[in-house]
């Protein structure tokens, strides 16, 4: 059994990020992070051209956006969203949204805005 190594979260301004497995770790093309996004907030829409990307929502209740439509994100929902999709987040909330962000075949630098 694999024990995620001890870690410092990565702050991305209006969201934060913690690497539970790299993808050596994995022995995999992919990564699992934790990632928080703070409170009345947004990830800007954007979109990767390589990496496909699975949203489990921990805590928390939000909207993500996913080409254009909008959809309620609250704990135990799970999200797949494929290279070229365009998606982002809105928490209106006064609470940190929280989800597992599950990477599949991660790029360096594979994040274009829309």
């Amino acid at each position: 059994m694999k024990v995620p190594r001890k870690r410092k979260w990565i702050d991305r301004g209006n969201y934060s990020k913690l690497i539970l497995f790299n993808q050596k770790e994995l022995g995999l093309k992919a990564l699992v992070q934790l990632v928080k996004i703070k409170p009345k907030s947004r990830v800007e829409p954007h979109y990767h051209k390589q990496t496909k990307e699975i949203f489990y929502i921990l805590e928390g209740n939000a909207f993500l956006y996913f080409n254009g439509r909008k959809i309620k994100a609250k704990p135990g929902k799970v999200f797949l969203c494929e290279p070229g999709d365009v998606h982002g987040v809105i928490n209106p909330s006064k609470r940190e949204l929280s989800l597992l962000v599950f990477k599949i075949n991660p790029k360096e630098k594979d994040f274009y805005k829309n």
